[in-house]
């Protein structure tokens, strides 16, 4: 357990500022880690801006913003502020790039469960 923690800090993450809130349970930290890295949010947000529908797509980028931040899973939540922020001006200048970009990261971190 502790190389996978290790290998989620060092993918980026801050576990170390994570950890208060899970009352220093590594294990429950790595079960919910992984339950994020598969949440149904993803999808909906891409199909909300495949359909270019605002409000859908900014309702599942800002839970999957406030999810990533508990967890600290830093290399998403960088990403996914990008996103965010211009759902919330209600444009979607750049969301599908960054959509992308988050899948890809997201993917990554999959990764390091295998």
């Amino acid at each position: 357990m502790e190389d996978l923690i290790d290998r989620i800090k060092a993918a980026g993450c801050d576990v170390d500022g994570s950890m208060d809130r899970f009352l220093d349970d590594k294990n429950f930290y790595i079960t919910c880690f992984k339950e994020v890295l598969k949440d149904p949010a993803f999808e909906q947000l891409g199909q909300a801006i495949s359909a270019k529908q605002v409000k859908e797509a900014f309702d599942a980028a800002h839970t999957l913003k406030g999810i990533i931040l508990n967890l600290g899973i830093t290399p998403l939540y960088e990403i996914i502020v990008n996103i965010v922020e211009p759902l919330r001006a209600g444009s979607f200048e750049n969301t599908d790039v960054y959509y992308q970009k988050l899948l890809d990261k997201r993917d990554s971190l999959k990764k390091l469960f295998e």
